[in-house]
C-alpha cells in the first residue's frame, strides 16, 4: 500500500505532485496518465503511482518488470505547453532527479544514456518520456518512472537477476517509496526550473563516458563512443571516427 498523504508530505515542490492518483493495480501508470488526459481529467504536475504495475514498459517497445508492494512505478504529467528545445532536456534532467534521489538514500547512482538508472554497474530503474506535439510545440508529456527499492535478490526473474539491483540491495534497509517519489519529484522540479545547469548535472552522473555503447535508435542497433551530451541532450555518438547526434526523446 503506498499512502499519498506521505508523499505529500515530503514534497518541496510549487506545482509537481499537488494531485495524486493512487491504484493499487495498474497496467501501465504512463497508459493510465494518458488515459487521463484523454478524459481531461489530469492537472499540470499529478502523479500517478501504483503499488502494482503489471506492465510497465520501456524504451522501444521493452517490458519493466516491478515487485508488488517492493518497486516504484510512477508517472508525472506534465499538461502545459514545452517548447522543442526545453521537452527535449526532460529524460536528462529526470534523469538527474532520480540519481539525486537516490544519493540523498546513501547510495552512489550512475546515469547511462538515455534512460538507464544504474548502482554498482547493475540496473536499478529507467524512464520513459512520451509526449504529444501540435503545431511545434509539445503539449503534454507523461514521463513514467520505474525504480527498484525494495527487492531482493530473489525477487528478480533469473533472466535479469544477475544485471539487475534494488536501493535496499545497495544501501541494506528497507526505504520507503512514498519519500523516494516525493525526492525524485522535488528534485525533479528542481531541474526543470534551471534547464542550463542540467546537461552539467547529467555528465556528473554518467557511466560510460568514452565507452564503446550499443543501442537501438529507429529500429537500428547503433554501436560506437559515447562522447557526451549537446546542449540539446542530444547524445553524442563517434562512429567510424565521426561524431554522429541521437535524440534523448522522440517527438510524436
Amino acid at each position: 500500500m503506498i499512502f499519498t498523504n506521505l508523499i505529500q508530505t515530503n514534497l518541496r515542490t510549487k506545482e509537481l505532485g499537488k494531485e495524486i492518483e493512487y491504484y493499487q493495480k495498474l497496467e501501465s501508470t504512463n497508459s493510465e496518465a494518458w488515459e487521463l488526459l484523454k478524459l481531461d481529467n489530469a492537472s499540470h504536475g499529478m502523479i500517478i503511482i501504483t503499488d502494482n504495475q503489471t506492465k510497465g514498459k520501456g524504451r522501444n517497445n521493452n517490458s519493466w518488470f516491478m515487485s508488488p508492494s517492493k518497486g516504484l512505478a510512477m508517472s508525472i504529467i506534465l499538461n502545459q505547453p514545452i517548447g522543442l528545445a526545453d521537452a527535449e532536456l526532460m529524460p536528462i534532467a529526470i534523469g538527474v532527479a532520480i540519481a539525486k534521489a537516490l544519493e540523498n538514500r546513501g547510495v552512489t547512482p550512475q546515469l547511462k544514456w538515455p534512460n538507464d538508472i544504474h548502482i554498482s554497474g547493475k540496473k536499478c530503474g529507467g524512464v520513459l518520456c512520451e509526449s504529444k506535439v501540435s503545431k511545434g510545440i509539445v503539449q503534454s508529456m507523461v514521463i513514467g518512472i520505474g525504480i527498484n527499492v525494495n527487492e531482493n535478490e530473489n525477487d528478480f526473474p533469473e533472466h535479469i537477476k544477475s544485471s539487475s539491483t534494488s536501493l535496499s540491495i545497495a544501501n541494506g534497509h528497507s526505504n520507503q517509496r512514498e519519500l523516494i517519489c516525493a525526492i525524485i519529484t522535488t528534485f525533479f522540479e528542481k531541474e526543470i526550473n534551471d534547464l542550463q545547469s542540467t546537461i552539467k548535472n547529467w555528465e556528473s552522473y554518467c557511466s560510460h563516458l568514452d565507452d564503446l555503447v550499443s543501442f537501438n535508435h529507429k529500429d537500428t542497433e547503433q554501436n560506437g563512443i559515447f562522447k557526451g551530451i549537446n546542449e540539446k541532450g542530444h547524445a553524442l555518438i563517434e562512429i567510424k571516427n565521426k561524431l554522429h547526434t541521437f535524440p534523448s526523446l522522440s517527438l510524436e
